[in-house]
């Protein structure tokens, strides 16, 4: 079983090399970070706020600037630490997987992680998630590698590490408060206060390191009501506190479905008419997740509570709106529900005789929507998640532009334009087409604020427009507001291709990929 979980990690650890070296174009919410990453040096970085209202550790920003330092400002540059994070996941929950469960069942935690296509997804991302998911399997593994009875030098040495690990990820603040909770009330329940007030050494460490993070850091960011909203209204990512419906209650139901699907990577990717026979595979996994979560408790409170605290607390800061619980903001979490699922798996084989073939049935059914989409991401790179075409639209500009064209980049670009311009030396300097819709009362008045900026269009010969078709919130901004933007009849894109073509423009041809346009129009002389 071990050489079976080793194998586990290695196709892992191929996935997550593939698609790093696929280097595909940063999207939108790398290139808000990556804007700040190759224009700021680390003073700045530790200094000032971020660009685009980003927010990251200091740890997980110092790391990114040394490879922009060492390597350049290309994307495989700033996704090389998140993939040695997410490569070190790997290989540190192979101990932490054979401490919670038996080998078989370890060895398939272990899979299902390292296939994962959201796990796989974040690793090669130039974003801090896949170092959060490090972080909680580190705070596991200290865990798992503290003595039975700590003495001060083991406690210290724990404190220590989980110190560090906050200033590299802020999640790490939810695993680290839940394992040594559940370590605290384990001493406890086994010798008292006498036996369970040396875990106090380590917990004041890591209050006392937050807080110097909060203070130099999450303290200092600009209020972002704004995003709570967007978190609310778009993804329902706050949990009802208290629930007090029956429609809130259902929040859990979803919730549950959704985290299936993403961070846990169960959602098969598969057209077709038989397509709803495979959305059947995740009943599997919620099924082995309940039965971990009922019967853990029963054998082995003490490793129930260790991944269940965890849990607990981001449930309760999401209540109170401090943190969303939603895909990638708890793919932290995902070694948790993967050991709770194995643990089910366990108590499956339990209960049928040992001439059926359990084991094979379980993994089989676990394993299949990961497997499926790992070979379909291969095969047809689009597949993967979340991927846009700013880097090509950009370049194709980039490598028609001549001498008197003018380049407009409409504001739901500017953030691709502003990396891309550093990254890749692009030879055209742009008009920024600002975001003033704030400031207009309706779609006349917003293109008369935006005209302006059209009269650096005179005396060029060709005009470059390049926007995106589907993003109308802008950072800062709420969703749905003003009324007017977001009216489906009102398309931003196609209304100034119109304006421009009555300025007396003549559109020549189109670049449209993943929602990304190019419009090339030739000007009147």
């Amino acid at each position: 079983m071990l050489l079976l979980t080793w194998l586990a990690v290695g196709a892992g650890s191929l996935l997550r090399l593939f698609h790093w070296a696929d280097n595909r174009a940063l999207w939108r919410d790398e290139l808000y970070l990556a804007a700040s990453l190759v224009r700021r040096g680390f003073w700045e970085l530790a200094t000032g706020p971020l660009a685009y209202e980003q927010k990251a550790p200091l740890g997980f920003l110092w790391a990114e600037r040394l490879a922009v330092e060492l390597l350049g400002k290309g994307e495989m540059a700033l996704r090389l630490f998140p993939l040695l994070c997410g490569l070190a996941a790997l290989a540190a929950f192979v101990p932490v997987a054979r401490h919670f469960l038996r080998p078989w069942a370890a060895a398939l935690a272990v899979g299902l992680l390292a296939l994962a296509s959201p796990a796989v997804y974040h690793a090669v991302e130039a974003k801090q998630y896949s170092t959060e998911l490090l972080a909680s399997v580190l705070a596991l593994l200290l865990y798992v590698r503290l003595p039975a009875r700590p003495g001060a030098r083991a406690l210290l040495g724990w404190g220590l590490a989980g110190a560090l690990l906050l200033w590299f990820s802020y999640s790490a603040v939810f695993a680290l408060a839940g394992t040594g909770l559940a370590a605290g009330l384990g001493a406890l329940r086994r010798g008292g206060w006498r036996r369970s007030l040396p875990y106090a050494l380590p917990a004041a460490l890591w209050l006392c390191s937050f807080a110097a993070v909060y203070a130099l850091f999450l303290g200092r960011y600009q209020d972002s009501r704004w995003l709570t909203v967007f978190f609310e209204k778009v993804y329902s990512a706050y949990m009802p506190l208290p629930p007090s419906s029956a429609e809130d209650l259902t929040w859990f139901l979803h919730k549950v479905n959704a985290l299936i699907k993403h961070p846990l990577g169960q959602k098969m990717r598969f057209t077709g008419s038989l397509s709803f026979l495979f959305v059947q595979f995740r009943l599997m996994s919620l099924l082995l997740l309940g039965t971990g979560l009922v019967f853990m408790p029963r054998k082995d409170f003490q490793k129930y509570l260790v991944l269940v605290f965890p849990i607990l607390l981001t449930l309760l800061a999401s209540g109170l709106q401090l943190y969303p619980f939603h895909e990638r903001f708890v793919l932290f979490l995902a070694p948790m529900f993967l050991l709770l699922i194995g643990y089910g798996a366990q108590v499956l084989q339990e209960v049928f005789p040992e001439k059926l073939p359990v084991k094979l049935a379980v993994s089989l059914l676990l394993l299949a929507a990961p497997v499926w989409n790992a070979i379909s991401e291969i095969r047809n790179t689009d597949n993967f998640y979340k991927k846009e075409a700013n880097r090509e639209a950009l370049l194709y500009i980039n490598e028609q532009f001549k001498a008197g064209d003018v380049v407009y980049v409409y504001w739901n670009m500017w953030h691709a334009y502003e990396y891309y311009k550093e990254a890749y030396k692009l030879k055209f300097t742009a008009v920024e087409g600002k975001d003033l819709k704030e400031s207009s009362g309706n779609q006349h008045e917003y293109l008369q604020n935006l005209s302006p900026a059209f009269n650096q269009f005179q005396g060029k010969k060709r005009l470059w427009f390049l926007y995106h078709t589907h993003v109308r919130n802008n950072i800062g901004g709420f969703v749905g507001q003003p009324a007017w933007y977001f009216d489906k009849a009102f398309v931003p894109g196609l209304t100034l291709e119109a304006t421009f073509s009555k300025m007396g423009a003549k559109q020549q041809e189109q670049f449209e990929e993943k929602e990304t346009v190019v419009s090339l129009f030739q000007l009147n002389p």
